[in-house]
């Protein structure tokens, strides 16, 4: 059985990370005999699917709308607006399956399609919507395939107000390209959101794995980890996460050290800390017990 959580840190290792190798390890932490090699390969079908489909000769905005035409039409991908808070929604296995997906997996589709046909398709994250962006000698122009619309890249915040039914102003730095692993991020930040508004602490844990392996040093992401550990029953694994928490936190010597270890944090340690205390010196009686 294929180590996901491995092929996502050895992948985050490339010079130029690959976004829909990272995006499939990802779906590994909920499918664990997902077979990576099949899924590139209908990456590799969906790209020429569109290659044979795209007119010879075809650029600029007329071509851009050709391809998110073949993209939601031909081939059939769109957003799932019934059940967007679906976590499958953010698993590439799965969109490609079902051909739904949120607007992030749907763009990332749209950029590894153009990276196979040498096209210049990027991911642009704005606040709470993610697009891509078509560009060519012609110009560049803005790929919504959740809702299936060709956007100028001028119009995005009046665009996105339309959506959000509130005014949105974006500063010019939103409009930027977002690499492999920042796209990658935002996928795990989606699943983190959807795992915790559901209580499903195991698969919660799962994706800060992913995220550690992003940010390793982090001590809010080990802290809430441990937490989730210790929602779940996890002992060993919360104390794990917590300890290291403290000691990137700067607070290794209260955990050490339980019985005055509240007291010596004092005025020193903010609420989080302390409670994360309380907590640590809970999992250690839960362990007494059991042991």
């Amino acid at each position: 059985m294929p180590n996901f959580i491995h092929l996502f840190t050895q992948e985050l290792k490339r010079p130029t990370p690959r976004a829909e190798r990272l995006a499939l390890a990802i779906a590994g932490m909920a499918y664990p005999d997902l077979d990576m090699a099949l899924h590139l390969r209908e990456l590799d079908d969906l790209a020429a699917a569109v290659h044979r489909a795209l007119p010879a000769g075809e650029v600029g905005r007329r071509r851009a709308q050709r391809f998110l035409q073949i993209f939601n039409h031909q081939l059939g991908f769109t957003g799932n607006h019934a059940n967007y808070y679906d976590p499958h929604n953010s698993f590439l296995n799965v969109v490609l399956h079902e051909r739904k997906g949120l607007p992030i997996m749907l763009s990332l589709l749209c950029m590894v399609i153009g990276d196979r046909l040498g096209l210049t398709v990027r991911g642009v994250g704005f606040p709470g919507h993610f697009m891509a962006r078509y560009e060519d000698e012609e110009g560049a122009w803005l790929l919504d395939p959740f809702h299936g619309e060709l956007v100028e890249c001028a119009d995005a915040d009046h665009y996105l107000s339309s959506i959000f039914q509130r005014r949105v102003a974006l500063p010019a730095a939103v409009h930027a390209a977002v690499g492999a692993p920042a796209l990658a991020q935002r996928i795990l930040n989606n699943l983190r959101n959807v795992y915790l508004s559901r209580g499903d602490y195991r698969m919660g844990a799962a994706v800060l794995g992913y995220l550690l392996v992003v940010h390793p040093l982090e001590p809010t992401l080990w802290q809430e980890r441990g937490l989730l550990h210790y929602y779940d029953e996890q002992w060993e694994r919360a104390t794990y996460d917590l300890r290291r928490y403290f000691f990137f936190s700067g607070h290794l010597l209260e955990a050490l050290f339980p019985d005055e270890g509240l007291e010596a944090a004092g005025a020193a340690a903010n609420d989080e800390v302390l409670q994360s205390l309380q907590t640590y010196r809970q999992i250690a009686e839960r362990r007494r017990q059991i042991n």
